[in-house]
């Protein structure tokens, strides 16, 4: 059985011909406002929380993946850089003592 707004409304005002309408307020307002069905239970938020704790997990592995990826990449281009640099003031070195 489902509950809508109409049985809901139709116990409040039972509860509130029984007993006085604030205790049917106070009542009403400690119920779930949809069927226990839709509430979460601590199984399900267990459930999410591993499940977001993998996804967190997999980002996390997928981020330092990508970085080792690029401060490889960053760190050879850097050294072959570094390299030509060496080269090139060897090279105008060499052709300034000859000039001298």
């Amino acid at each position: 059985m489902s509950i809508t707004e109409a049985s809901r409304f139709q116990l409040r005002t039972a509860i509130g011909q029984i007993l006085s309408e604030e205790a049917a307020d106070t009542l009403m307002e400690l119920l779930p406002p949809v069927g226990w069905a839709d509430v979460a239970t601590k199984t399900d938020l267990q459930h999410l929380r591993d499940e977001l704790k993998a996804d967190i997990h997999a980002l996390q592995l997928s981020f330092e993946t990508t970085l080792e990826k690029r401060l490889h990449e960053q760190t050879k281009w850097f050294i072959t850089t570094m390299i030509a640099m060496n080269a090139v003031t060897v090279a105008v070195a060499v052709a300034l003592s000859k000039l001298i």
